[in-house]
């Protein structure tokens, strides 16, 4: 976990570099004084940072890490400088469970620059799923760090880690249920389109 925890940072740090650069450059002028013949020599360094300000409004984006569990789809609109809301829906790619599953999420924006740069992600969200071992209706509420950036004119990637805690319970076919509950690690990395 802790390896995967480091690749994350170490990705997330790389990726937020690309989104602002720093040219530094430069210059050397040599002018002659007519009437003297005496040079003078001037040297200069420009050091200037370009940003992206693309004004930006929606961002759908799917999490590619949870395709071993899920087909997942999620829509993020801006409401203002500091918060976009976001929901989205899931349905299991296991041939054995059948179901769906819904989220929601606002991300708050303390740079205010959403949906762009770092947020801090409250969320929620809802499955009922199915199996013919049983059924279960999981809801789960956790809290996300993460950065969201566009390297492209339209193209959206996100990186994000957090917790989720879960409560729910399993009914078994024979009329046994379990209840469960706890925390678990989150982890996101979203691609997408954003306009």
């Amino acid at each position: 976990m802790k390896t995967l925890l480091s690749c994350t940072l170490l990705l997330c740090l790389l990726l937020a570099q690309q989104g602002m650069g720093q040219t530094r450059t430069e210059e050397t002028r040599k002018t002659v004084n007519p009437s003297t013949g005496d040079t003078a020599v001037t040297e200069s360094v420009i050091i200037s940072r370009t940003e992206d300000i693309t004004p930006r409004t929606g961002v759908i984006v799917v999490n590619p890490l949870k395709f071993f569990l899920f087909y997942n789809l999620t829509y993020f609109h801006r409401l203002s400088p500091n918060i976009a809301l976001g929901g989205g829906f899931q349905i299991p790619t296991l041939s054995d469970v059948h179901g769906w599953g819904v989220n929601a999420e606002v991300r708050i924006h303390p740079s205010a620059r959403s949906p762009r740069g770092f947020y801090i992600a409250p969320n929620v969200s809802y499955n009922q799923l199915s199996s013919s071992e049983g059924k279960t209706d999981p809801f789960s509420i956790g809290v996300l760090l993460g950065w969201q950036w566009f390297p492209g004119d339209e193209f959206a990637i996100g990186l994000g880690i957090g917790v989720d805690y879960y409560t729910g319970e399993l009914i078994e076919d024979d009329g046994n249920f379990k209840r469960y509950s706890g925390a678990v690690p989150a982890l996101r990395f979203d691609i997408g389109y954003s306009w």
